[in-house]
């Protein structure tokens, strides 16, 4: 920020030390826990007006017995249960059966098109208002499928369970307290398959014009607390009654960027489109495997039910006693401040803060080229090396995670521990990264200058900062204020006035420009690393890029022994945290990997089985192979190794395919029909070997634009005539890959099959799959 021989004393060596002791405190401040203890469960006795963990821990273990994909049986009867528990509670429910269409798109015109039935439950409490038909309404929303080979009881099941138990509640209440808005209340099919349900309702249903406010409810994990993750729309009068009705739920306007590259994304799928206000929660702890087979209700905490379904109720009386303010904003920017609380304001004020942040910036440059003799080469040397050491560092952090499987002990999240060995892991990680940054630019320092090498810095991160208005205004607020308090700083220090202060005086403005990036960014990175996991260390890294860079000022001052002090730190925790014992934690469940295969191009049919450990009983089924290959003759050169056997031809219908026209050019296209004699729930079709241009189905338009690959996907169809035109481009011979998927095996082979010996690892219930396959041909 100035030349080496004017730079401003910071007090001292002892002045220096008791500035970084006070930041260091402030840091703490910012990570320490301000989440209260999760609430004790509550018995099945509890009163009727307060909800009760264990009451909605039994409509939990009806609705996770097994899998509820689209479509399927288990989804069929996990409705009937809601449906009955529903009436039971004197509502009269009812059912949205509806037809939807949806289309994927890659950034390489590889396009998925997907036409599904869902059947969404809903149900209305009317309100008590004079007025309430004219009112708008508040909509609470779950899921209710699943995955195909999971439980989905924390993900799915767990919030269709609270709800229930809200709405008893809310019933319970009526006549003492009754709400003045009507309550919309949304139990959402076809969501594991891309808010298919949550998409009917917003096109097709009328009550979707009477919303007022959304709140959308799920899980990302077994434990922890309710956060509130994402604030689409959100004007100032939803997250005051957000903060009013649930204070102990927290949330920040950061999470909804985090999430959306997080292995397992929380996304609010088609409310979105309903333009009012709509707030999700979930929550994160304990989270599950990528395939959600340790989703299961006996992993599932009880004070974690009790948590959500408490705010559930808590905001359905809140929001159902007041009018609601139906005008959605372009979000507000949402962020907790240490010994204040939560702050929120507008996120079109990211392009005031934006805009004043360059303003500032121009100036800084200004001064620094007037009084430093700062010059544009040094300048933009340094603009070009300062954002390569970040991206040196986040590679560093890479390579040793993916170099060092000992590293690896310190993330599991299925360990009870591995929050705290995570830290660990991340502490050491940041530690080292500062120590090589600090070298790197004490390096860069001696290049430039210290004001151009600053400068560089903060040039670079107001890049991001207009990048993250546009892109993700929700985490503009962890740039824009650390910038705006390093520059607000910098002209403090180039004041005539603040010049003549004492050394401690200016020692205290340097250590308030750092202030807003240590109390901000301190717990962002926590809470990024924490969701991302190590695979994705590159943002957490860049967030430490960015507290490093603001504090350059600061990290000037700094003497070679803190440098080296932060190495070993960083090592030495490496070091503990490879050492960590391994933890298996005894599967409580796992998935069948079996799989049913018939398949007509070879008139036969098999077992097959991911190349993966076979149990005992799979590998006498498997017994003709030792290990496994790519089996060339049904799925090509290019298919994955896996074990296969021969099976039983008579476990499924081959699909009941009728080509009708094969159109020549310049009009080619292919023309059958098909139905599913297995009535299956999934129909899968691969256009291969040409583009498809446009595709319908019963007349129905999937596709109208050129495509470089499609797979067309069915859901629900049963045994309906489906009759499909596919229009290509030029005169290709090319093929159409039909696949029926249904959950489980065919229960006839089962019963050929000796019996699986017990006191093994259970199942999860039809998470094995039969598949009928077919290829038709187009010259």
């Amino acid at each position: 920020m100035f030349p080496d021989s004017a730079a401003p004393a910071p007090g001292g060596l002892a002045g220096l030390a008791a500035g970084l002791l006070l930041v260091a405190a402030l840091g703490w401040a910012a990570l320490r826990p301000t989440q209260p203890p999760l609430p004790t469960p509550a018995p099945p006795d509890a009163p009727a007006a307060q909800f009760s963990a264990a009451r909605a821990a039994a409509h939990l273990a009806v609705l996770a017995r097994t899998p509820r994909p689209i479509a399927s049986n288990a989804n069929r009867a996990a409705r009937d249960y809601l449906l009955h528990q529903l009436r039971a509670l004197g509502l009269e429910p009812q059912v949205q059966r509806a037809v939807v269409l949806k289309n994927y798109v890659d950034y390489n015109a590889n396009y998925e098109s997907t036409m599904g039935v869902v059947h969404n439950v809903l149900v209305r409490l009317p309100g008590t208002a004079p007025d309430r038909l004219r009112r708008p309404g508040l909509l609470l929303v779950a899921h209710l499928d699943s995955a195909q080979a999971s439980l989905g009881a924390a993900s799915g099941a767990a919030p269709v369970a609270a709800l229930l138990e809200t709405l008893r509640a809310l019933h319970a209440l009526h006549t003492s307290a009754p709400l003045a808005n009507d309550v919309l209340v949304l139990f959402a099919d076809g969501e594991r398959v891309g808010s298919l349900g949550m998409q009917a309702f917003v096109e097709q249903h009328p009550w979707a014009r009477q919303v007022g406010l959304a709140l959308r409810f799920d899980g990302a994990g077994s434990g922890g607390p309710l956060e509130l993750v994402n604030t689409h729309g959100a004007n100032s009068a939803a997250i005051d009654g957000w903060l009013q009705a649930v204070p102990d739920v927290r949330g920040s306007s950061l999470m909804h960027e985090i999430y959306q590259l997080a292995p397992r994304p929380l996304r609010l799928g088609a409310l979105a489109r309903l333009e009012v206000p709509v707030l999700q929660f979930a929550n994160r702890g304990r989270p599950f495997d990528g395939a959600g087979v340790l989703d299961t209700p006996a992993r599932l905490e009880r004070a974690t039910l009790q948590h959500m379904g408490g705010a559930m109720l808590r905001l359905a009386r809140h929001f159902g006693a007041q009018e609601l303010d139906t005008r959605a904003s372009n979000g507000q920017v949402v962020f907790a401040l240490p010994f204040v609380g939560t702050v929120h304001y507008n996120g079109a004020l990211a392009w005031i803060a934006t805009p004043l942040a360059c303003l500032l910036l121009v100036g800084a440059v200004g001064i620094a080229m007037r009084r430093a003799g700062v010059r544009y080469p040094a300048l933009l040397q340094a603009g070009f090396i300062a954002p390569s050491i970040a991206i040196a560092l986040g590679m560093l952090a890479w390579q040793l995670w993916m170099h060092v499987p000992a590293l690896h002990r310190a993330w599991n999240p299925v360990a009870p521990w591995h929050a705290q060995q995570a830290l660990l892991y991340l502490g050491a990680i940041c530690a080292l990264c500062a120590a090589l940054f600090i070298v790197a630019q004490r390096i860069l320092q001696r290049l430039t200058g210290t004001a151009a090498a600053m400068l560089g810095g903060l040039i670079s991160l107001m890049l991001v900062l207009v990048l993250a208005s546009w892109l993700a205004p929700g985490a503009s607020y962890l740039l824009a204020w650390p910038l705006l308090g390093a520059l607000a700083s910098f002209f403090a220090l180039h004041s005539r006035r603040v010049a003549a202060w004492p050394a401690p005086a200016r020692l205290a403005v340097l250590l308030l420009g750092v202030l807003p990036a240590v109390v901000l960014v301190l717990p962002a990175l926590r809470d990024t690393y924490m969701a991302l996991s190590p695979l994705r260390m590159n943002l957490p890294v860049a967030m430490l890029a960015l507290l490093l860079g603001v504090s350059t000022i600061l990290l000037a001052q700094a003497r070679r022994y803190v440098a080296r002090v932060l190495l070993l730190a960083g090592l030495g925790g490496l070091a503990l945290a490879g050492s960590a014992d391994e933890f298996q934690e005894a599967p409580l469940i796992r998935a069948d990997g079996l799989v049913y295969y018939k398949d007509m191009p070879s008139w036969d049919a098999y077992w097959l089985h991911p190349d993966a450990p076979l149990d005992p009983w799979e590998r006498t089924l498997f017994s003709n192979l030792k290990e496994p290959h790519i089996f060339v003759n049904v799925f090509g050169w290019e298919s994955p190794r896996q074990w296969y056997a021969w099976a039983p031809r008579d476990g499924l219908e081959f699909p009941f395919v009728r080509i009708l026209r094969n159109g020549k050019t310049p009009n080619r296209y292919a023309d059958f029909t098909l139905i599913s004699k297995n009535r299956a729930p999934e129909i899968r079709l691969q256009v291969n070997y040409a583009r498809p241009t446009r595709v319908t189905v019963n007349k129905r338009v999937l596709l109208d634009v050129e495509a470089k690959t499609l797979t067309i996907v069915l859901y629900g169809m049963e045994d309906e005539l489906l009759h499909f035109r596919i229009d290509v481009l030029g005169d290709p011979i090319f093929n159409v890959k039909v696949e029926e998927i249904l959950p489980g095996l065919p229960e006839r082979l089962l019963r050929s099959l000796p019996a699986r010996p017990a006191g093994g690892t259970p199942l999860v219930p039809l998470s094995a799959k039969s598949v009928s396959a077919d290829v038709l041909w187009f010259y």
